[in-house]
C-alpha cells in the first residue's frame, strides 16, 4: 500500500464536499457576525442615547437640589419676616 489510502479521486471527492459544507458555515458565520455587529451599532446608539439622558436627568435633579434647599429655608425666612414684621409694626 502506498501514503494515500483507498482511491485519491474518492478522496478529493469527499474533500471538495466537506469543503463546500466549510464554506457554508462559514458564509452562515459571517452572516451571524454581521448581524452582531450591526445589534452592537443599535446598542452603542441606545446607550449614547441613555448617556444624553441621564446628563439631562442630572441637570433637572441638580435644580430640584437647589430648588428643595430654598423649602428648607422657608421657616427661617418666615420667622425673618415676622420680626421685620414686628420691627416695623411697633414704630
Amino acid at each position: 500500500m502506498g501514503l494515500i489510502p483507498g482511491n485519491p479521486a474518492h478522496i478529493l471527492n469527499r474533500a471538495d464536499k466537506v469543503l463546500g459544507t466549510v464554506d457554508g458555515t462559514l458564509g452562515r458565520v459571517d452572516g451571524t457576525l454581521s448581524s452582531v455587529d450591526g445589534t452592537l451599532i443599535t446598542v452603542d446608539g441606545t446607550l449614547s442615547d441613555v448617556s444624553a439622558t441621564l446628563v439631562e436627568v442630572k441637570g433637572l435633579l441638580e435644580q430640584l437640589d437647589s430648588k428643595l434647599a430654598l423649602l428648607d429655608q422657608v421657616p427661617q425666612i418666615v420667622e425673618q419676616l415676622a420680626e421685620v414684621h414686628r420691627a416695623v409694626a411697633k414704630d
